[in-house]
């Protein structure tokens, strides 16, 4: 999302050699010294940062907050009167919502400002921000240089009606140095040789297609007796479904599934696991994904190299880098758990959506989730049929 930047020619050197070699040779205490001192920093925050100085809204995001239409109002009168008492009562859990990115500078930098009133949070800012102006919605608006979907979750929550959490995000010890980083390098290094699948025919110039559908967990959960892998899985494999009846042209997709590392350093604090999925139903799908996924100090591993590597980059070559891994991506999936009962605002059964401004992945879905039903939401730059998604279709 919000990527920039030129194709990297295939031939490029493998960016991890470099650290690699210094590691294992003579310069292997100056690299160790300093692989332990950024090895928790994740990347996301210095390239969004970088073109967020270019272009502030080109990382933004809808987060649309739907209920019946005679509601409507009465969910913005409400919200309104929330916001007021939740920047009063909760400062420390507002502080996303005080917060402003200042562009004056040669970096961005993030402001907390002291005070910040319901009307300025009601207009267009470099921070989060609330748009009442549609008629039958309300949008939030946030930017991913800000913070990712946990982060901006947890400054909203509080305004909506009490919900157990649904998977709970609990402070977990960072993972051993070193060891997962060199078991991941062989598979990293075959990971640089991918090519997306559906880049070359999205085209540029169409309008995004955004879209919601609702699914009902319970048949869900049914389906996934009949597979042998986690519900967030089966959810992924769901979606890479439709997206290959969508393109019956394409035998193989590269997926990539997003993961929270709450002991990361930075404000986007998860990475992408990216997985070579070959044309399957779905239980063949989930298989491949389970297959590529199963080993989670692998899956730290490999992040954690890829990021290392990149963090010892100069501008230039970082952005260059990882607009070439973000190209090999066909299929982002990413998954925001926000409660066990259904969601709602004042007693106000509420619907979340959420779509990115701009897109230059070929697909991007967002699978929110409650423990009874999932809001998928998806932005593509196919044209998609009125049918995409339909619960029944993809079960069938």
């Amino acid at each position: 999302m919000g990527e920039s930047g030129k194709v990297i020619p295939s031939a490029m050197p493998d960016p991890l050699l470099v650290p690699s070699i210094a590691m294992l040779t003579g310069g292997g205490l100056l690299a160790a010294r300093d692989y332990l001192k950024g090895r928790l920093r994740a990347p996301e925050d210095r390239y969004m940062a970088m073109y967020g100085k270019r272009d502030w809204e080109a990382s933004n995001m809808d987060l649309t907050l739907h209920c019946a239409p005679d509601l409507v109002d009465s969910l913005k009168e409400a919200l309104r009167q929330r916001l007021a008492e939740h920047l009063v009562q909760r400062p420390d859990e507002s502080r996303l919502l005080r917060e402003e990115g200042d562009l004056s500078g040669r970096r961005l930098v993030f402001v907390e400002r002291d005070h910040v009133t319901v009307d300025e949070l009601l207009q267009p800012r470099h921070g989060l921000y609330f748009d009442f102006s549609p008629s039958d919605r309300v949008r939030v608006v946030w930017n991913h240089m800000q913070t990712d979907g946990v982060g901006m979750w947890n400054a909203l929550r509080g305004l909506f009606d009490p919900n157990p959490a649904l998977v709970p995000y609990r402070d977990v010890p960072s993972p051993p140095p070193l060891v997962p980083e060199l078991m991941a390098l062989p598979s990293v290094a075959r990971r640089l040789v991918w090519r997306g699948r559906l880049r070359k025919s999205a085209p540029d110039a169409t309008p995004l297609t955004r879209g919601l559908a609702i699914w009902d967990t319970a048949r869900l959960r049914a389906k996934r007796q009949q597979v042998r892998g986690s519900f967030n899985l089966l959810t992924s494999a769901l979606v890479v479904y439709e997206v290959f009846v969508r393109h019956p042209d394409r035998d193989r997709l590269n997926i990539g599934l997003t993961a929270y590392f709450p002991f990361l350093e930075g404000r986007n604090k998860y990475g992408v696991f990216l997985c070579k999925v070959r044309r399957a139903d779905v239980a063949g799908i989930v298989d491949q994904l389970v297959k590529q996924t199963r080993n989670p100090m692998l899956n730290w591993g490999r992040s954690a190299a890829q990021a290392y590597a990149l963090g010892r980059m100069p501008d230039p070559a970082f952005a260059r880098v990882v607009s070439y891994y973000r190209r090999q991506i066909d299929v982002l999936v990413s998954s925001l758990p926000v409660g066990r009962k259904p969601i709602s605002l004042a007693g106000i059964p509420t619907v979340i959506s959420c779509h990115p401004w701009e897109l230059t992945l070929p697909y991007y879905f967002l699978l929110v989730g409650t423990r009874t039903e999932l809001h998928v939401s998806f932005t593509s730059r196919f044209p998609q049929d009125p049918s995409f998604l339909d619960l029944e279709q993809v079960l069938d």
